[in-house]
């Protein structure tokens, strides 16, 4: 059963969340105090993995008390069945299903309520529709909600925990300890006796089976890192050693860095939370990462995505480094207002404080510019950066038509980040014209970009176009390098590859298909056992049309296809 989107309605500081869809990887984004944590605690109620009713004392929006009503509903989720289901309800039925749609709510009263009434088309009896009701409550996901990213340093005086844990005095790192104990396999009091026996090499015994259990287990949970977990004792003093495929020796846990620390103990805790048990959870993770470095959290949201394969995962973060711009169809906006707090993913319907983090990330992102003008050309990579200025110059320098200079051109790490960053600008109520290669990642972004923003808010200012449609090529696949010769640009292949293709003995380049000009090199390369970067030969072109005196010097066609897109940039942003 999975996720398709949920809305929360009366909580805490939300009045209305408005429908919020989801994807396998959800961040909700805004500053703090937004109501990130609220939105994610009332959707961890509708069914969490540890009983936890909503509480309308403490919990209805403040300043509506008259309007209290234990009737109402706090979260209400639509769910998709997985094929696996489908078949299954089949069986239990013996109906075919209309519809693999249902809607889950729960109310401040605690009643949890699964509506199936558009999965049949018939109205069912009242034992089938027990039935159904039964196994999708069965079925029925779990929420886990993790907010507490405890650290544990590795080692601890097993007896002086055990008197802290009996005068109910814990520290964080202890109750991480007993998680950790609790995942391999071991118990506190046994251990505390075993530190006190004259038997060692049994006590050793056990520790080593503790420490081949909690690795078998990890290796089962996380196959984006692989740890090797020993643990030692003498006496009541307890070690943790761990080591992981990038760094192979064995050292004290307090020993690593505090990253890996933090990273470590992470996966333990998201593991304990459901008990080792991924399958059918949904999980919700509030502010993680906040105390990484931002290659930290680059990291960690390159972890995320690995458990996102196989469970929806929603966070929540106010960090921009925790955005991933690549995947901006996973981003949700929080916000507040007078009416309450609300979700969007629209820019144009969240305050300027709420788009903070979005604009840092821009600013941070490797690939991309955050200085903006009125009139901003947006392309997909550095390459059409390099290319479209160093012929205007070109042009200039022949006194024929050029870019004006009052357009900023950004470029972005590809067709999807363009695409966010072109309504980013549309949200800041700039002129934006976003030229796209003509593939499937740029046709796809530019169906984006009409219909969410450019049709939705009628902005006659801003546009978009594939490289073909500037041209007249209909569909036809065509990036920035398709307007250089192959002779051209496969001379500058062989002067950026001159050494790999020397070992290689291969004197001539055999360019096949009909598609883009680089994805005909980077084939005949990968043939070649070449790895090819067409951001290595771009900076010689660049170098070369910099060095060039007029524009008589491109090849005929070069310059007509060239000067064709400069004059439609500079109409689309005129």
């Amino acid at each position: 059963m999975k996720l398709t989107k949920f809305k929360i309605d009366k909580y805490k500081c939300i009045d209305h969340s408005g429908w919020i869809e989801v994807n396998d990887l959800t961040v909700i984004v805004g500053k703090n105090e937004a109501g990130k944590t609220t939105l994610l605690k009332g959707l961890h109620k509708l069914n969490p993995f540890k009983s936890e009713p909503y509480n309308i004392a403490r919990e209805w929006p403040r300043g509506k008390r008259s309007e209290r009503n234990e009737n109402s509903i706090v979260c209400t989720a639509v769910f998709e069945l997985v094929d696996t289901e489908i078949t299954e309800l089949k069986e239990l039925t013996s109906l075919e299903l209309h519809s693999k749609t249902i809607t889950a709510t729960r109310n401040y009263d605690d009643d949890f309520v699964i509506d199936s009434s558009e999965l049949f088309k018939d109205e069912l009896s009242e034992e089938i529709e027990e039935s159904v009701t039964e196994y999708l409550k069965e079925t029925f996901p779990t929420f886990i909600y993790m907010d507490d990213y405890r650290v544990f340093n590795g080692s601890a005086q097993l007896d002086q925990i055990q008197q802290r844990k009996q005068l109910s005095t814990l520290t964080d790192e202890d109750k991480t300890l007993l998680t950790i104990l609790e995942l391999s396999g071991l118990n506190l009091d046994e251990e505390v006796k075993k530190g006190s026996s004259a038997d060692r090499e049994q006590r050793q015994y056990d520790l080593d089976d503790a420490s081949a259990t909690l690795t078998r287990t990890i290796e089962k949970r996380w196959n984006q890192k692989k740890y090797e977990v020993q643990y030692r004792a003498d006496g009541q003093h307890f070690y943790t050693f761990v080591k992981d495929e990038k760094d192979p020796a064995l050292i004290k846990l307090e020993e690593r860095s505090k990253g890996f620390q933090w990273f470590f103990s992470f996966d333990l805790m998201f593991m304990y939370e459901s008990k080792g048990l991924f399958e059918n959870c949904i999980i919700l993770l509030d502010e993680p990462g906040l105390h990484l470095h931002p290659d930290g959290q680059r990291d960690l949201l390159r972890r995320l995505e690995n458990y996102a394969q196989d469970n929806i995962l929603i966070y929540s973060t106010h960090l921009p480094f925790m955005l991933d711009l690549q995947k901006p169809e996973g981003i949700r906006v929080i916000t507040d207002s007078k009416e309450g707090a609300f979700v969007t993913e629209e820019l144009t319907d969240s305050q300027p404080e709420s788009k903070f983090v979005l604009q840092a990330a821009l600013g941070m992102s490797g690939a991309t510019s955050y200085l903006l003008s009125t009139k901003n050309l947006v392309v997909e990579g550095v390459d059409d950066f390099w290319f479209l200025t160093a012929l205007s110059g070109l042009f200039e320098r022949s006194n024929e038509e050029c870019l004006n200079d009052e357009i900023f051109i950004t470029s972005a790490g590809g067709a999807s980040e363009a695409v966010y960053i072109s309504t980013f600008m549309i949200g800041q109520k700039l002129q934006a014209y976003t030229l796209l290669d003509s593939d499937s990642a740029g046709f796809e972004a530019k169906e984006k970009l009409i219909k969410k923003w450019l049709t939705k808010y009628n902005d006659t200012k801003s546009s978009v176009e594939t490289l073909s449609e500037v041209l007249g090529l209909k569909e036809k696949e065509y990036a920035i390098e398709d307007i250089f010769t192959e002779e051209y640009y496969l001379d500058k292949v062989y002067q950026a590859y001159k050494a790999q293709l020397s070992v290689a003995n291969v004197k001539k380049i055999k360019l096949t298909g009909s598609d883009m000009l680089v994805k005909k090199v980077e084939r005949a390369m990968l043939e070649l056992g070449i790895t090819f970067n067409k951001g290595s030969v771009a900076k010689l072109i660049r170098k070369d049309i910099n060095q060039m005196k007029t524009s008589a010097e491109l090849a005929p066609t070069t310059k007509t296809v060239a000067q064709k897109i400069v004059s439609q940039i500079n109409l689309k942003l005129s």
